[in-house]
């Protein structure tokens, strides 16, 4: 269950990733949706890896969420994933606006 929901997450935010991109001609949404990925692509140009990065990256957040088995340790790992991505969204942020 946490795959396939973690699957339509990143379907969801890539095509509004996709819209916001071409509302503003730029790749800011999807650096900040899936920084992994934008850091992947940016600093080695690799796009099959980036690609790779971006269609696993919340299907495996939904998956260690789910791991986490108490309430306390799923808080815990919430806000341990949010600030995980936040600071990849900084990094590949930086990395495309120097």
């Amino acid at each position: 269950m946490a795959i396939l929901v973690g699957v339509l997450l990143t379907l969801v935010l890539f095509a509004l990733a996709g819209l916001l991109g071409g509302a503003c001609h730029c790749v800011t949404p999807t650096t900040l949706f899936f920084p992994y990925g934008a850091i992947i692509l940016g600093r080695f140009s690799a796009e099959s890896v980036s690609l790779l990065a971006m269609a696993i990256q919340f299907p495996l957040y939904a998956v260690v969420l789910a791991k986490a088995n108490r309430r306390q340790r799923r808080i815990v790992v919430l806000v341990l994933l949010l600030a995980f991505h936040v600071a990849a969204a900084l990094v590949s942020l930086k990395l495309y606006y120097r």
